[in-house]
């Protein structure tokens, strides 16, 4: 999608975050943003800012498990700005910072709940516009831990696994349809999903203070939202199957990938 300007795009976690980065980009090179988030108040007040500074932006209120509120949320972006181009399924909460078997199941339940069948009550909701419309692209916010695992962040992990997987199948039945998807495996972000999490589970709030104990001697390179939203706007220009954030990170993949073939290569050996 070469031609950007004045495209609108429906960017759900819109307040704040990947999601206002993203917003920011969009409207930088012309585009019409609406912002779709839980916490209509910092929508309103994002959507406001972008306005002041002469962009078009609106905001909507979305609860992403409620397929009900998507159909009024795409309704009222509809109204606003007329059919949406692209589509922004960024919205998600954090994982628990437990070794599995001691995450609560109702942690892996409200988790799965947001991260992933939020982005399916989306995809839901917006792939019949897109192929109404002819055109457009899709991006889905996984992570660098949805193609790279690592410990203590499972429910959070599974659940952006199987986004990657969504957006691959997703791509194969949209290509037909002039319909791009690109599945955003971000690093680590300067974002309040941490707090968003506790605000919206505030029993998660011990959570929080676990993952924050976890991770404050990992030497994580975090980049600011603005920035994804920069590579994102390239990744739609250029349909991405993948968007990648951190240089750093193709050592990871080049690592699994080595660990794929060298079980292939053993394999060779015993099946003639």
């Amino acid at each position: 999608m070469r031609d950007i300007a004045d495209k609108v795009a429906f960017i759900t976690g819109g307040a704040s975050g990947i999601g206002l980065g993203m917003a920011q980009a969009f409207v930088g090179a012309g585009m019409r943003v609406v912002l779709a988030d839980v916490d209509i108040a910092g929508a309103h007040k994002a959507a406001a800012d972008l306005t002041s500074e002469g962009a078009s932006a609106h905001a909507v209120a979305l609860d992403v498990i409620d397929p009900a509120a998507w159909a009024r949320a795409a309704a009222e972006a509809e109204s606003a700005f007329g059919p949406v181009d692209v589509f922004c399924n960024n919205a998600g909460v954090g994982g628990t910072a437990k070794p599995v078997a001691e995450i609560p199941l109702e942690e892996w339940r409200w988790v799965t709940e947001i991260d992933y069948y939020g982005a399916v009550h989306g995809l839901q909701c917006f792939v019949p516009r897109l192929k109404a419309k002819g055109a457009g692209h899709i991006v889905n916010t996984a992570s660098i831990g949805g193609v790279s695992p690592t410990k203590f962040l499972a429910d959070y992990i599974a659940a952006k696994f199987a986004v990657v997987g969504l957006s691959g199948c997703l791509r194969a039945e949209l290509e037909e349809h002039n319909i791009g998807v690109s599945a955003l495996c971000a690093g680590s972000v300067r974002t309040n999903l941490g707090d968003n999490s506790v605000r919206q589970r505030p029993a998660r709030a011990r959570f929080a203070a676990d993952r924050a104990a976890m991770i404050k001697d990992l030497k994580w390179r975090y980049i600011e939202p603005l920035d994804v939203g920069r590579i994102v706007l390239r990744g739609i220009r250029e349909n991405w199957p993948f968007i990648f954030t951190h240089p750093e990170d193709r050592a990871l993949l080049e690592k699994r990938h080595a660990e794929m073939m060298a079980v292939f290569d053993a394999l060779g050996e015993e099946v003639k």
